[in-house]
Parts: structure tokens; sequence; C-alpha cells
């Protein structure tokens, strides 16, 4: 890595946007392009000159440059509709009158189909101001004047800085200035080694943490030509020109759902399996290329459908594709509902095909089929009703090149008669495949049917990758109560009849294996073993499950035991917490009518499409039920990341058991991985499933999906090298073990392994808690979680409830509670106020006692962090909390020495004083105002600027201008600057 020093991170970047095409301008020159005015994040100058030149045929005059220049400053709030707001411009461009012609015209922001005629342009240190106070982002990239992406940069070389802390400074700058935000639509936080980018959006940091990703692939360019170097890959595959301006106009996207906006933006696998595609579409309508098939291989998880979305929205919009028709296709009617959200959500618009009549419809419009993209699903291809339409005379068959199939969950249902319709109609389509779990079967190849000779597939992200990537969460199983396991042939002939692969059977052979699935359901319905696999959940549901706030699946073997389950689990759990979603057919009869008329009653309604819909939307937002039984329906498609435990009791194999455990595989909060509990014996299949989806990547199998004993190990691990850190020191409830465990923890490097090590040892008993095993290791674990809040406490003057542990555990908070005496620490280690006391204190403390430096300061650094929440707009506090965090830091790190800290920590806390006996002089209302004048006026006297200020708010208050918020709105700030 090129990154050794303060500054070549930034300077690093810097040659490499130059490279890229961006021109660089040095931060004295930036401010002549916005017009002097600092408080203004859009270079206006070039902006002007950048519409003029792509919209050259409307002849702009300055009232019409005027009204966009307007419309983008004064007319966008700081705030996620905002956000939309600006997206839609720039997407889309402004509606402009136009006096001379008395006509309205749309004038474009950028000019999309030719990324050369926009200016790229980019500077470092640039200064944007607010009343009371200012930034200085790193790194700011704007094209035609707009600033679009914002890159913080922290140093490789200091050890208690990263990436994060780069993060957190843009979250910062979104409170300080969040005019800039609403134009910004990513900001990457670097401190190069360690790189991630996050959609701008105003979201609060706890639910941001999902969108901090990595980006990982450079496309177009040549992986193997960057050595994994993530900071230049970040800035080669987002930041090169083109890539920004497609990432901006197909692939961001604002989401609307339940009325809260939210931002979209692709990740990396989408945007390269999207442009494989596009690009795959083009060429060949062009000429330059020969394929109409590919094959997108994504694991579960990794956002398949937005990747069909971001690819038909692209290919619709796409000149050279001249309005195709897109067909997304799906073979369950779940899935159909849940592409229709996801594409509604973003906004892009998509029409479902209702009805074989409407698809027939569809397919005759205008003699050559309708444009547009289409929902539809597979089954709707029946020969019977075409045929009957052909028999007319009317060939239903598109003959055009532009019509693109993007087909879902491939490796199901494209091998039989379906297929064989709608590819004969189709013919000419372009055809791309989408799955997790690809087969390789003679009768049934996935690769076969979807990609060209000598092509595997077109795209792969695999189930490794996306682990890694952190989209998904490891799997771990344990087998229980195996004295009910089935044998390993029975579960091949179960399998095998289940997936309906009896074609080549003879009468006798199909005969004799209905009858011996027949045998296998009765043994897995027996009363006696549905009692007892029912009794082992509800316990381990109540002991592990329960206690975490996720949630669980059964899996049954068919629908007769999905009902037999509800009833033994009434008996053991409160029946609300439980509910079955599956099917239900008229000649159903007893005991799966019986439970239908009681669902009826239950929600009013025999429609129980809306019964399901209640209750999976329940299941994922509130309190009950917490356990979902199924048989069908929800093993595959179904997405809740609240789900983490699958109590498993139904035969599958191969990609059928892949998709179904991959149910509990999405990121969520506490979830450290997704648990299988296997009742039924499937796991010796498990890892034969998985070899031979990833038989490239085998070595790395063993962290995707692994034992529970496994997990077990990893706590073990974790639990033994916290507690070497504390070799020697007594493992008691003393004040003694205390204070020896704070003095280890005084050397940075080790406080900051012991941070690391003990919230994912947190993460673990989270997961673990309730397991027997635990029991000899719980006072170990009650010390350690103990030193971790003295620690805190200590060095950092942090509550409990700051600590966030329940984020971390809810288990680790019941232990607290339990085992931990919180008032004796916070008596142990109070915070004081930074007043005279305080000085009083820090002066009876030796020179010759690091520690009692460091708890003052740790002290002086929470006080000046309340004052600077108690006034967020005081640049004075915000720059002196800078100070002090440097001293804490260089003090702790031995970079200085005590005597030098002591002296500028009492400096420090007297300038501190000082401000606070001047705000109580001067008034709260008054002094912001005050200091914000007195920076910008310092040779003012007190009393001059004092008098301004009383003049000011008496004005204020005569135009009603003096409301909660006043200083955000610019007018008005610029009122007070004047």
């Amino acid at each position: 890595m090129p990154y050794t020093e303060k500054g070549t991170v930034e300077d690093f970047i810097v040659k490499e946007l130059q490279a890229l095409g961006w021109r660089f301008v040095e931060p004295r020159e930036i401010n002549s392009l916005r017009d002097g005015d600092t408080q203004q994040p859009i270079l206006t100058t070039t902006l002007k000159n950048s519409l003029r030149r792509i919209n050259k045929k409307l002849n702009l005059s300055d009232a019409n440059i005027n009204f966009v220049i307007d419309s983008l400053i004064k007319f966008i709030p700081s705030n996620i509709e905002g956000v939309r707001r600006f997206l839609d411009f720039f997407k889309n461009g402004i509606l402009v009158p136009l006096s001379k012609e008395k006509k309205q015209e749309v004038v474009k922001l950028v000019d999309f189909d030719n990324p050369q005629a926009n200016e790229f342009l980019f500077t470092r240190q640039f200064t944007l101001e607010s009343l009371t106070s200012s930034i200085r982002a790193d790194i700011l990239l704007f094209i035609n004047g707009i600033p679009l992406v914002l890159i913080e940069c922290k140093s490789p070389t200091r050890e208690e800085i990263s990436w994060l802390d780069a993060y957190r400074q843009i979250k910062r700058y979104e409170e300080t200035v969040p005019e800039l935000f609403k134009y910004v639509q990513f900001s990457i936080a670097t401190d190069g080694i360690t790189t991630r980018y996050f959609p701008n959006s105003f979201a609060p940091e706890s639910e941001e943490q999902t969108s901090l990703s990595e980006w990982k692939d450079p496309y177009p360019f040549e992986p193997q030509d960057f050595k994994d170097d993530y900071l230049k890959i970040t800035i080669y595959g987002m930041l090169h020109p083109q890539n920004l301006l497609d990432l901006i106009e197909n692939f961001i996207f604002i989401r609307k759902r339940e009325d809260r906006l939210s931002k979209v933006m692709a990740r990396y696998q989408q945007f390269r399996a999207s442009n494989k595609i596009f690009r795959r579409v083009v060429d060949t309508l062009l000429g330059k290329d020969n394929k109409k098939f590919g094959l997108i291989w994504h694991w579960q998880g990794s956002g398949k459908t937005y990747t069909m979305a971001f690819s038909a929205w692209k290919l619709f919009h796409c000149p050279q594709t001249e309005r195709p028709s897109i067909f997304v296709m799906v073979d369950r009617k779940d899935l159909e509902e849940q592409i229709e959200k996801d594409f509604a959500f973003i906004g892009i618009p998509i029409e479902r095909i209702p009805s074989i009549e409407k698809l027939i419809e569809t397919l005759q419009w205008g003699g050559e089929g309708k444009r547009g993209i289409f929902l539809v699903t597979v089954e709707k291809f029946r020969q019977k009703e075409f045929e009957e339409i052909e028999r007319t005379g009317f060939e239903l068959e598109i003959k055009r090149e532009n019509v693109i199939i993007l087909a879902d969950e491939v490796h199901r249902t494209q091998y039989g008669k379906f297929r064989t319709l709608w590819s004969h109609i189709f013919k000419n389509a372009f055809v791309f495949g989408f799955t997790g779990t690809p087969l390789s079967k003679p009768e049934r190849n996935t690769f076969q049917k979807f990609c060209p000779p000598d092509e595997l597939y077109l795209d792969r992200y695999s189930m490794a990758d996306s682990l890694k990537d952190g989209f998904t969460v490891p799997l771990s199983y344990q087998a229980r109560l195996p004295q009910y396991h089935l044998k390993f042939e029975e579960l091949e002939a179960f399998a095998k009849f289940e997936e309906g692969m009896i074609e080549q059977l003879s009468p006798e052979e199909l005969k004799a294996l209905k009858k011996k699935v027949r045998v296998i359901k009765a043994f897995a319905k027996k009363p006696e073993r549905i009692e007892s696999i029912a009794g082992d959940i509800a316990e381990h549901f109540k002991e592990i499950v329960k206690p975490t706030g996720l949630k669980a699946m059964v899996v049954a073997i068919d629908r007769e035991a999905c009902v037999l389950y509800k009833n033994a689990l009434d008996k053991l759990l409160p029946p609300e917490e439980s509910e079955i979603v599956m099917t239900f057919n008229p000649n159903d009869e007893s005991p799966i009518r019986d439970y239908l008329l009681r669902l009826e009653n239950k929600y009013l309604s025999s429609e129980i499409k809306h019964i399901h819909d209640r209750i999976i939307y329940d299941f994922k937002v509130k309190e009950n039920p917490k356990i979902l039984i199924v048989t069908d329906m929800l093993i595959t498609g179904f997405d809740s990341p609240n789900l983490w435990t699958m109590y498993l009791d139904k035969p599958l194999r191969e990609h059928r058991l892949l998709q179904a455990i991959a149910r509990t595989n999405r990121p969520y909060l506490t979830k450290r991985f997704g648990l299988i509990n296997d009742y039924i014996g499937v796991l010796s299949e498990l890892q034969r499933a998985l070899e031979k989806f990833e038989a490239s990547d085998a070595s790395r199998l063993k962290v995707v999906i692994r034992d529970l004993e496994d997990e077990k190990k990893e706590f073990e691990r974790l639990l033994f090298e916290l507690l070497e850190i504390f070799e020697g020191i007594k493992l008691e409830d003393t004040r003694e073990s205390l204070e020896s465990a704070m003095e280890r923890l005084m050397d940075p490097d080790t406080a900051g392994i012991f941070e690391e090590k003990m919230r994912e040892l947190m993460r673990y008993y989270e997961m673990l808690g309730g397991e027997a095993f635990l029991k000899s290791y719980l006072k170990a674990y009650d010390w350690l979680l103990r030193i971790f809040i003295a620690y805190n406490k200590k060095y950092y003057r942090t509550n409990i409830d700051e600590l966030k542990i329940e984020e971390l555990s809810r288990k680790a908070i019941q232990r607290i509670q339990q085992t931990v005496d919180i008032k004796e620490i916070e008596k142990s280690y109070p915070i004081l106020e930074i007043d005279d006391e305080l000085l009083k204190k820090l002066g009876s403390i030796s020179r010759d006692d690091p520690s009692g430096v460091i708890e003052v300061i740790a002290n002086v650094r929470r006080g000046i962090t309340n004052l600077v929440n108690e006034h967020p707009s005081s640049y004075f506090l915000s720059n002196l909390r800078q100070e002090i965090e440097a001293v804490y830091e260089a003090l702790r790190f031995r970079k200085i020495e005590v005597e030098e800290a002591y002296n500028r920590i009492k400096e420090l806390s007297e300038e501190v004083i000082k401000w606070k006996d001047e705000e109580k002089e001067i008034g709260k209302e008054k002094h912001p105002i005050y200091e914000a004048i007195k920076s910008k006026l310092p040779n003012k006297e007190k009393g001059e600027i004092l008098q301004f200020v009383d003049s000011l708010l008496s004005h204020l208050r005569d135009k009603k201008l003096l409301f909660n918020g006043w200083h955000l709105q610019k007018s008005v700030r610029m009122d007070v600057l004047r």
C-alpha cells in the first residue's frame, strides 16, 4: 500500500482522480467559482457556464439561468424530501418558463448522453460556513459546479483513529451544514487501508450502519490490476466520470416505504451485473456481439431483485434499445408480490400481468407486442390457451429483437412445458436467468439453459463473497433429537418425489415411491414424535431465542404437520406467539379444515391472502407472532431480517435445502449467525449441497456454514483471550481487582483489543446465552462485563445506556442487571463539572500519576461533549473539544509527557470556565449570536457587539422571524451577518 504517512491518503486520491480526468482546482481558487459566497456549496459560476453549454439549443437568458439556480438553492429543503427533489432535478432536468417563446422547456443540469460535455472538477479542504460554525471537507467532487461526492480522509499511521472517525465526521457535517447534503449523493470515508461509502440521506447513524459498504470491483477495469487496493478500486469503480454519472442516473433511487423516504444505492455486484446485462444487450443490438443469454449467479440475500430493477430501468431508458419490452418472469405468486413491491418502492414502473388473457393481450398489442416493463409468472404460459389463439390464425410471436427476459429463480421451473412455450414466443429475445443455486444435472442444467457456449456464467457473487461483505451472516446448525431422524434412503426418496423428478419412473416405480413417501409422512407425524419435537422447540425458543427479541420458523413436512405442530406448541407457549402460513384447499379435512375456521374467526376474514399478509407483516414489525410454521410457503424468497432460528423437520436437499436455510442469513441487530436446528436428519446432505455450488471455493465454506459447536469454541476462544489480558489478576468482585484491570487498560493498544473482543464476545453470548455449556463460564463473563463498564466509565465517563450494549446483546444487559453493581462503579468514577472544583482536583494530582491525569482529562472531555451537545452551533466549543481529544489521545499513546498534558488541560479547562461565565453573563439567548459575530469581527468591542445583538433580536421579533430553527434559514442568517 502506498499510504505510509499523514497526508498521503489525500494526496493519493488527488493524483488518481486527476488520472481519471478530473480537473483539480486549488482551494484558494474555488471561492471565485461560487461568487465568493462561503455559505454556498454550489459553484454558481461553473454551473452557469455548464447550463449554457449543455442546453445551447435553448439559448438561455440570464433570467432562465437564475431560475434554475434559485430552484436548486432556494426551493430545495435540507432534508430527505430535498434529497428526493434534487435527485429528480439532476436526472430529469428542471422545467423553466422561457419568457420570449412563451413556453416551458426542460433545462438539463447534466448531459448523460455525452459525458465529455460536462465539467468534472474537484477541490480539497473545501470550506463551507453556517452562521455559527463551519466545516472543511477534505475532498469534494463537483459535476457542472454541483457537489455530488464528499471524501473524508484519516491517516493510516495513527492507530487511534480510523475510517470510522471519518464517517462520524461526515455525520457531524450533515448536522452542521445540511444544505450541502441535499446535493451530495454519497460520501466516502477512508484511512487509506479501509474504505467505506454510504448514500447521504440524513438518516440517523444507527439506521445507516447497514448502508456502510465497501466497493470491491473497479468494473469495467480489470480487478487483477489493482491488487486488493480497495481505496484505488473505490476511486476507479465509483468515481470514474462515466461510472459516477451512471451510478447517479441508474443506480440511486429514493425508496418510499410506509410514507417514509430513504435512499437506495446499488452495491458493487448489482452495478457490475446490471451493466454486464446492459452491455450484452446493446452490443448485440448494435452488431458488436452475438450473445443473447446470460446467467446471474448471486447468492441468496445479495439483492437480486434490485439487480433486476436496476437492469430493467437502464435498459428501458437506453436510446439504443428503442423502448424495449422487458418481462420480469417469476415462478411463484409470493415472489411476484415481492418484486412488484420492491420495484414500486424505488419508483420503477412495472405492469403486473394478472391473467393469461392479459398476457395474450400484451403480446398481441399493436401486432408486435406492448412496450414497457412487465411482471409475469411463468405458469401463465399454458399451452391450451395459446393454442386456441393460434387456431384463429394469429401467430403469438414477438419478432422484435429488443425484447428482454429477466427470469428469477431459474433453477426451478425453466426446464419443462412452460419454458418450451415462452421460448418459442420470445425466440428472438434476450434471456437472462437469475439464481443463487444453479443446477447441473443431466435432466436439469441451469448453465446449459442460460449460458452461451464456453461461458459458465455472466456474473457471479458467491455465498462466501456475500458473507465477507456483510450482506449476509454465516449459518450454524445442530442436530437435535437424532432418534427421530430419517435414514439417508428415505431422505432421497422424499426429496425425489417433492422435486417432481419422477418423469423417468415406470408406473410400478412411481407407485412404490408414493407408498414410501406416505410411510415417511406417517412417521414424521406420529403424535409422540410431534409432541417430543414441539417440547424441544418450545424449550429452546424460551431459553435461547425469545430473550434475544429475534424470531423463528418451523418447517414441517406437510400442511397437516403444520397444524399438528401449532396445536402442540399452543400447549407449551402462548398461542399468539405462533402462526401458520400455508395454502388451503376446498376439500381439506380435519385438522386442516378446523384450523382454517379458527384462523378466519381470529382475523375476521375469509380472504386467506389478506390473513397471510397480516401475519407476515406482524411477524416482521410487531411483537407477535414470534414463530411462523410453514411447509412450502416462505421457504424461498421470504426476506425478514429478524428471523434467526429455523426448526427444520422437512426432508430437503441441494438447492431447496440451501434456499430454505438462507431465510435466516440476513443481517439484523444482534444476529451473529443464522441457526438451523435439524429434527429430520438433512444435515448429512448439507456439506454435499454446499460443495456442489461452491466447489471452486471449498476451503472458505467452513466460515459460511458450520456446526454450532464451532460457535461455542469461538466463544471459549474469545473468553480465554480476554482473560489473558488480565493474567495474574484475581477474578473477584473487589475494588482492588477492578483497579488492577484498569491499570492494564491504560495502554490504548491493549484497551483497543479489549473493546473489540469484548463486543464480539457479547454478540456470541447473545446467540448462545441459555446453552448449558455456558454455566461454567458465567463467573468469568460477568467479571469481564464489569471491567468493560468500569473501563468506559473511567476513561470515557460513558454511562451504561450510552454503550448501547442492548444493540450487541439483550442477554448481556440482563446479566449486567443481575450481577454488576452499576451504582458502585458510577460512585467510583463520577462525572465532574468543568468548574473551579475540578481545577482544585487537578491541582492536587501528582504529575507522576498518569492515571490520575487521564481520569481528570476524561472528565473534561465528557464535560465539553455535554456542552457541545447543548450548544451544537458553538464553533468555539467544537474546536475546544478537538483540542481536548488531541491531548487525551496524545497522553494515552505516550506522545506527550504527563506534565505537558497536565498544563494544556488546565489551560483548556480555564477557557471552558471563562466561556461558561461569559454565557451566564450575556444570557443563553444572546450568547450564540454574540459568539458568531465576535468570530467574524474579532476587533469589535464587547459592548458594541452586545448592542448590535439586542438590536438584531428586537428586529427579528418585530419581523416575527425569531422561531425555532431560524438560524437554519439562509436569508435570516445573512441578515445576522450583515
